[in-house]
């Protein structure tokens, strides 16, 4: 068999979607706007104080008051391990209160103290200007149809259960 001009195999031939780039793909095109959302959404809570996963925990306490390290680990997608270890450190900050000496089987609530509460009300501004339109390149029209659109397919791809809320 004669070899190609460079002495290598070239192998089979790449597909044309791949030849052309994943950039015309929309599921390639959606994942990388949320990886520079999300990044951007990190950089502005960090303005504040405020790591995203924190300022999940606070809106969840700012919603119902009382929350077990359970129910937020759930609510979150996170480990139990990694809720209690995020939780001892918004203890540490005054955010959130949870009574100790609690027996084996027993509630624990966790609740968000007054300094919680003005750490959450300090991002509203800041995540207000990065829902702006225009800070997405966006008009209101396109925005609202980018909403519309991301929930739907939020629904499809991640049907909210009973068992699990989405932050």
């Amino acid at each position: 068999m004669e070899q190609p001009a460079g002495g290598c195999d070239p192998g089979p031939a790449v597909p044309g979607w791949v030849a052309a780039g994943p950039e015309g793909i929309p599921a390639y095109a959606l994942a990388r706007a949320g990886a520079a959302m999300n990044a951007a959404f990190a950089r502005r809570l960090a303005t504040v104080g405020l790591r995203p996963h924190t300022f999940f925990v606070l809106v969840h306490l700012a919603r119902e008051p009382a929350l077990t390290s359970a129910e937020l680990a759930r609510r979150l997608e996170m480990t139990p391990q990694s809720m209690s270890a995020l939780l001892a450190g918004l203890v540490d900050a005054g955010w959130v209160e949870r009574p100790a000496g609690a027996r084996r089987g027993q509630r624990i609530d966790v609740r968000l103290t007054d300094a919680g509460r003005r750490a959450l009300a300090d991002a509203g501004p800041v995540l207000a200007e990065l829902g702006r339109p225009q800070a997405m390149g966006l008009s209101a029209e396109e925005a609202a149809t980018l909403h519309t659109l991301l929930g739907r397919v939020l629904t499809h791809l991640d049907p909210p259960t009973p068992t699990r809320r989405h932050p």
